[in-house]
């Protein structure tokens, strides 16, 4: 198969729609094994699963940025269709990345001492070493042909990797599900996971052999190439150190300054809130690569006019996330869980605010992945993860877990959210990032216009049932759509984002007469 020449607003769109299946899918089927989890494993091994997820997002910094430095370097082989290229460097990260397997085994299996530190819990939890063991396993598992896929990502082709995850997801929860029902085991329902990521990254590997079959020439990079993608990778280095201490911290805290089982009612929140900013990061991951061939090809202005079409796009998601999360969330968690889960409305509105930062600024995180920005801002993220940390201590003893969410969303407002958009603006696109910033004051505002107007029907609402938490449901979503029709129908953004679905029904199969 030869590499994609299809059109970037294609190419975007398949991206963007197979995305938003996946996660609808992992949405779905992320709280049917959470209802089947809670009911008979239990809320301690919920808080458990947490704990040690976050304890594992720190050890991925293992990867040194390897990832993000090896999509940035294929997507300029690629436009120039340079097969050569590609073979010597996804050779290359091959033998670097199972080092990194190895690496990440090693260390987390020498964390295992320290583990009675941070685990919480008013009684204990047999095997736990284990469970945790699995859980390294598991994450040196993924490093495992991860370089076969980011040839697919690269070549604007997202969409297969995300139908493998739709199918293997589908098939993970109803085997959890069984298993969690008929045997009550936590070990096989962490089996469970380790298999399926390796199957997979199997399936995926497979696919890569196929469709580009010069990956398996065995080519070299010279020495500056090599010496070229170390730079990159230092660059990222500090940044990805950064984002696993601000990212991969909090459930820590919460363990050992509020309890474990803590982590375990906030993972129901954070399941529903990570879903959702993932499903947004997946729309505008999907646009990557096409920003990485816009950057390689086009002015500073065509840059610019995409950019402000994707933040529309994004301000628009964000208030209909951020209003649904902030009126639905508390129902929905006693509905489905049970009123005995439920965290206080100040952790609520933590956390909503947190989900907000982290999905106006996905436009801007992908002009950086697009572009390979990371020297720029490897030191403001590090001062955010410091003020992070620092901040979640204090707020932390002060409020509990309320304060160490509080602590990431201050951490960010004060660091890169302003910083960021300003060396993108600056370097990329040759404007003054002013209009970026007054573009968030007029979304903050109408966003507290939509809270109003959305409260005024819900205050009636008081009894929590099924069908109260539907008409809010619709309450916030025709409010949402509407005043955010009205923000934006005039203006340049929408007609572009109306042209660009012209095009995407024009390049649709017509049936023929």
């Amino acid at each position: 198969m030869a590499l994609n020449t299809g059109s970037r607003t294609i190419n975007a769109t398949k991206n963007a729609a197979v995305s938003l299946i996946n996660k609808l899918c992992i949405l779905v089927l992320t709280f049917i094994s959470r209802k089947f989890f809670i009911q008979y494993i239990g809320v301690e091994y919920l808080g458990i699963n947490g704990l040690f997820a976050n304890v594992l997002t720190l050890l991925s910094l293992a990867d040194l940025g390897l990832g993000t430095a090896m999509n940035v370097s294929l997507y300029k082989p690629i436009a120039e269709n340079d097969t050569k290229k590609l073979a010597a460097l996804l050779s290359y990260f091959r033998t670097i990345y199972y080092f990194v397997a190895a690496g990440v085994t090693v260390v987390g299996l020498g964390l295992i001492p320290f583990l009675k530190y941070i685990v919480n819990l008013d009684k204990d939890i047999p095997h736990i070493y284990l469970y945790y063991s699995m859980f390294v396993i598991k994450n040196a598992v993924s490093y495992l042909f991860v370089y076969k896929s980011a040839i697919i990502r690269a070549d604007q082709r997202n969409y297969v990797v995300n139908r493998i995850d739709i199918y293997v997801n589908i098939a993970k929860v109803v085997l959890q599900c069984i298993v969690i029902v008929a045997f009550k085991m936590y070990f096989l329902y962490l089996l469970l996971e380790v298999l399926c990521v390796l199957a997979h990254n199997l399936v995926v590997s497979h696919i890569a052999n196929r469709d580009y079959p010069f990956i398996k020439n065995r080519e070299e990079l010279s020495k500056s190439e090599k010496k070229g993608i170390f730079s990159d990778i230092s660059s990222v280095f500090l940044y990805k150190i950064a984002w696993s201490l601000i990212n991969g911290t909090d459930n820590i805290l919460m363990s050992v300054i509020v309890g474990t089982i803590y982590v375990g009612m906030y993972s129901n929140y954070s399941a529903l809130t990570r879903n959702t900013e993932m499903f947004v990061a997946l729309m505008f991951t999907s646009l990557t690569a096409s920003i990485g061939n816009l950057v390689a090809t086009s002015s500073p202005e065509r840059r610019y006019k995409t950019f402000q079409s994707m933040q529309m796009v994004s301000f628009w998601l964000c208030g209909i996330i951020t209003v649904c999360l902030f009126f639905l969330t508390q129902d929905f968690i006693q509905l489905w869980f049970g009123k005995e889960l439920l965290l206080d409305n100040l952790v609520l509105t933590a956390i909503v605010l947190n989900s907000f930062f982290s999905n106006c600024m996905r436009p801007v995180w992908s002009f950086r992945e697009g572009t390979g920005m990371y020297k720029q801002i490897r030191f403001i993220m590090f001062a955010t993860a410091i003020l992070n940390l620092i901040l979640s201590i204090v707020l932390g003893k002060l409020l509990g877990l309320s304060g160490i969410l509080f602590a990431t969303s201050i951490s960010k407002f004060l660091t890169y959210f302003w910083y960021e958009p300003n060396i993108l603006f600056k370097n990329f696109f040759k404007v003054s990032p002013s209009k970026y910033y007054m573009g968030y004051v007029t979304n903050a505002v109408v966003l507290l216009i939509i809270v109003i107007v959305c409260f005024i029907p819900i205050s009636f609402l008081k009894e929590v049932t099924v069908m109260n938490w539907i008409i809010k449901a619709v309450i916030c979503f025709v409010v949402i759509n509407v005043v955010y029709y009205i923000r934006y129908r005039n203006t340049e953004e929408f007609d572009n984002i109306k042209k660009k679905v012209r095009v995407i029904f024009d390049g649709l199969p017509r049936r023929k007469k």
